[in-house]
C-alpha cells in the first residue's frame, strides 16, 4: 500500500504518467531542484505549486497531499476538500527521520539507522534549526516516556537542568536521560528509579567527553504498534 505522503503521491503519479522530473520541471516551470526536494521529502509544496501539479496530473489536490480522498478530481468539489487543502497549506511540514538510536562518532546527517519520517512544522526550522526524531528504547524513562513512543529533539550541544536530552558518552551509543546540572559537573537521571543516575565531573566531561546531542521537545505515541 502506498504511503501517504506527498512525496510517494507525486512519485507515483509521475511513474504512473510516465514522467520523469526533468520533464516534469520543463513542462511546469517548476525548478527541478524544487522537485528534487518535495521527492526526497524535505519540502513539500506550497499552494500555487499543488496547483500546477495537480492542474498538469489531472489529479485531485488533496489526494496529492497525501489524504484519503480519491485520485480523480471531482467536479463536484466538497467544503471539506476545500478546508484540507486550507489546513495544509497554512501548516506546512518538514520531514525529519525517525532513528532507532544515535552512535557515537557519527554526524545526525550521516546515521543510515533510519526507521521512517515524521513531521515537523516548517517554523521550526526556517532559521537553521536541526531536529530529528529518536524512538524511546527501554523503559528507564518511564513513566514518562514509554517503549516505542517517538521524540522530537532540537539539536544543540547544551540545555536547562531538569531537560531531558539526548547524550553521547563516547564509545556507546547515546543514551537518553534528563539532565541535572551541579557546580562540580552534571548528573543523567533516568526517571525509573529502578535504574541508577550517572554523574560525571567537570573533568569526566571534557575526557570522556560527556557531549549533549539534543534536547527533547516533544514525544509522540501510538496507543498500539
Amino acid at each position: 500500500m502506498l504511503e501517504d505522503t506527498f512525496a510517494n503521491r507525486l512519485k507515483h503519479i509521475m511513474n504512473l504518467k510516465g514522467i520523469k522530473a526533468v520533464e516534469l520541471s520543463q513542462k511546469t516551470n517548476i525548478a527541478k531542484s524544487q522537485i528534487s526536494h518535495w521527492l526526497n521529502g524535505t519540502y513539500k509544496a506550497k499552494q500555487d505549486s499543488l496547483t500546477t501539479l495537480a492542474d498538469f496530473f489531472d489529479v485531485n489536490e488533496a489526494w496529492l497531499m497525501g489524504f484519503d480522498v480519491p485520485m480523480n478530481r471531482d467536479v463536484n468539489s466538497t467544503k471539506q476538500d476545500d478546508n484540507i487543502i486550507y489546513e495544509f497549506i497554512n501548516k506546512p511540514k518538514v520531514q525529519i527521520p525517525i532513528l532507532g538510536r544515535v552512535p557515537a562518532g557519527v554526524p545526525i546527517e550521516a546515521i543510515e539507522d533510519i526507521l521512517g519520517y515524521t513531521d515537523i512544522d516548517y517554523d521550526l526550522v526556517k532559521y537553521g534549526e536541526r531536529y530529528f526524531a529518536l524512538r524511546v528504547q527501554g523503559d528507564s524513562m518511564y513513566p514518562d516516556y514509554l517503549p516505542n513512543d517517538i521524540i522530537i529533539v532540537k539539536q544543540q550541544q547544551d540545555c536547562n537542568s531538569g531537560d531531558d536530552c539526548v547524550v553521547l558518552v563516547n564509545g556507546y551509543d547515546a543514551t537518553f536521560k534528563r539532565i541535572i546540572k551541579e557546580s562540580d559537573g552534571i548528573k543523567l537521571k533516568p526517571i525509573n528509579n529502578d535504574y541508577e543516575t550517572k554523574k560525571y565531573t567537570i573533568n569526566e566531561i571534557m575526557d570522556k567527553p560527556v557531549i549533549i546531542v539534543g534536547v527533547c521537545t516533544e514525544i509522540r505515541r501510538k496507543k498500539k504498534y
